[in-house]
């Protein structure tokens, strides 16, 4: 771990020291290494030995040009490695590692965790919800008087302590999923693409120095407090994963699913904490999980859900059976081959579900009875609620993943509508909490922002009468393509005005063909067209492929009518990305854990302030080792 770190007490990570030759092919001493903790040789210090010394060569390029020129320096590392490590109490602790000439110095600190403030905990997280998101998520769906919208906010904006949140990651300032949730549930700052690891450099992505997760320390340390996982995403994707995996590729789903029900030891390496196996898993992925066939999206070397139900698992994979699965038992709900669809898809275009015809949860057939975040969070509450087998409470965690998903595609109507689903499941669960002894503590995120916002008004039916280029003012052969009319629709200042809800008489957003609608969009992106009217289906964009290049991305000449939007991002990217903007925290709770939120923070800390809710690492609450 860097200096800076901390952790909670007996907080399991592993130690990972390299010393690396750069430019030079001989492998570096060893000999001459001390490494002491508080001036204790560290192998002492941790009763521990040292794993075997290992050695590789690694490339890399000092700045872009020499990347794109292929000019790679040569480093020559080897590794010393103490796995599956803690300390126990709390206070600082001083790493020294002394090679040759050269002395670094790094400073860890074991926090120390006060009493437990509630007995349950949901972390809600939108995944790449930008606080202007949730400011256009009200302007369509919440009515004001006079401009005032009073106490009609969003719920998830009425939960209580609010806060900053900083995303960046060490390698890079701008975040990806994995690497900013990775951080949420240890307390670590982490690399892009990165789970629960510090990144090291060599080939095998599964010897990187892990860190202990919240979940496996709750599993660990609190045999009675049940735990649960519920996305719209895939199950192996970014977020959950986060919960219960160890790697520094996000990308290879298969390992990485393969880690909730059980440790994976690549060359025997020493890892303790049990694996997460969580009482309540819900979402989609189900390639893997059905056993790889032909014809199939299936590509798992192993049934899962025979091995699921081997566990105990009872096993659900549609909406009808959700509704009636019981919740005395551990569940598992695959839904999908994938990432679940969309809220306005598998609530309003139906149709929409039956174009892959390999959609379904066992990789044939199209997911036509998905379930949503409510329903799904609603039933995991349920179930984690069994008094007997979750008599010491539970951690939910819970992603309303296709805000992102549909932000990188522009298709900004489906990330809005499903932030709405998102912020009803959070109404949903605090009216459970109070009802329940209100013993619940509840907390709404982002994992990261993307560049989303809104700078205006557009008068869609003006918009669409407009023609397309200005030849019909400047003539033919002139640059007629800047569309100097077309954007004349748009509304800027006071010629803003209020546009047209998304709700219908049920309180449901419904309505999204209004004709006055919210100018938004994102500083990044591919070349695309945009009119400000939801698309019946998501597609965006054609590839085009230049010979003696990479595959150019631009926008789909078949696109509705619009205004053309140049690229700002390299031309081999096909959607959009994420943006450096803190994210809120909302908090609900104990006010004298809830304080806790009402702060500009790292990343990390969110890790403590959920620990602290549950009081863990709190004096005898320590596993037995």
């Amino acid at each position: 771990p860097v200096d800076g770190a901390e952790f909670l007490p007996d907080q399991h990570f592993d130690i990972s020291i390299e010393l690396h030759n750069i430019g030079a092919t001989a492998t570096p001493d060893l000999s001459q290494l001390k490494a002491t903790i508080n001036n204790v040789p560290i192998d002492k210090f941790f009763k521990s030995s040292f794993a075997a010394a290992e050695s590789w060569n690694f490339t890399y390029a000092v700045d872009g040009a020499a990347r794109d020129a292929n000019q790679m320096t040569t480093v020559t590392a080897t590794r010393l490695a103490l796995r599956s490590v803690a300390i126990k109490k709390s206070g600082d602790y001083v790493l020294s590692l002394k090679s040759g000439n050269q002395t670094v110095d790094a400073t860890w600190t074991v926090r120390k965790i006060s009493s437990r403030k509630t007995k349950n905990l949901v972390l809600f997280i939108g995944d790449g919800m930008a606080p202007s998101m949730i400011a256009a998520a009200r302007y369509i769906s919440k009515t004001t008087k006079f401009g005032k919208f009073g106490s009609n906010f969003l719920e998830l904006e009425k939960l209580g302590s609010i806060g900053k949140i900083a995303t960046n990651g060490i390698d890079a300032i701008i975040t990806d999923s994995s690497n900013s949730a990775s951080a949420y549930l240890t307390g670590q700052k982490g690399w892009v693409s990165g789970l629960n690891v510090y990144a090291d450099t060599s080939d095998d992505i599964l010897d990187d120095p892990k860190v202990e997760t919240l979940a496996e320390y709750i599993r660990g340390n609190r045999p009675k407090m049940c735990i649960g996982v519920v996305t719209t995403a895939a199950i192996y994707d970014a977020t959950p994963a986060a919960m219960y995996s160890h790697t520094r590729s996000r990308y290879e789903y298969q390992s990485v699913a393969d880690q909730m029900l059980k440790v994976i030891k690549p060359n025997n390496l020493t890892w303790t904490p049990k694996p997460v196996q969580a009482d309540v898993l819900l979402g989609g992925g189900g390639s893997t999980f059905c056993l790889k066939t032909n014809g199939t999206a299936c590509k798992s070397p192993v049934d899962y859900y025979a091995l699921y139900k081997k566990f105990g698992y009872n096993v659900v994979k549609s909406k009808a059976e959700l509704e009636k699965a019981p919740t005395t038992e551990p569940l598992l709900g695959i839904f999908t081959a994938s990432h679940m669809d969309t809220w306005y898809d598998r609530t309003l275009r139906l149709e929409n579900l039956k174009l892959n015809k390999k959609s379904g949860p066992d990789g044939v057939g199209s997911a036509l009875d998905q379930p949503g975040l409510e329903l799904m969070t609603q039933k995991a509450i349920e179930a984690l609620s069994d008094p007997k087998r979750c008599s010491d409470g539970f951690f939910l965690m819970a992603e309303a993943a296709s805000i992102d998903k549909a932000m990188h595609a522009l298709d900004y109507d489906r990330g809005l509508a499903d932030l709405l689903e998102l912020d009803r499941t959070i109404k949903a669960t605090k009216d459970w909490a109070l009802k329940h002894g209100d013993n619940t503590a509840i907390i709404a995120t982002a994992d990261h922002s993307q560049a989303f916002d809104t700078y205006g008004t557009v008068d869609t039916k003006y918009l669409n009468a407009l023609p397309d280029d200005d030849t019909n003012i400047l003539g033919a052969g002139k640059d007629a393509g800047i569309q100097f009319q077309k954007h004349l629709a748009i509304g800027e200042y006071d010629t803003a005005g209020w546009i047209d809800s998304v709700m219908d008489e049920n309180d449901m957003p419904t309505k999204w063909q209004g004709r006055y609608r919210l100018a938004t969009g994102k500083v990044d992106g591919p070349q695309s067209v945009e009119n400000w009217q939801i698309r019946d289906n998501t597609v965006l964009r054609d590839i085009f492929n230049v010979t003696g290049w990479q595959s150019i991305y631009q926008a789909n000449p078949a696109e509705p009518s619009g205004i053309k939007k140049s690229g700002m991002n390299p031309p081999t990217d096909d959607q959009s990305v994420h943006s450096l903007q803190t994210v809120d925290i909302y908090c609900h709770g104990p006010s004298n854990w809830r304080q806790h939120c009402a702060k500009v923070m790292d990343n990390t800390e969110l890790f403590f302030i959920m620990a602290e809710a549950l009081g863990l690492g709190f004096r005898s609450t320590y596993r037995n080792n």
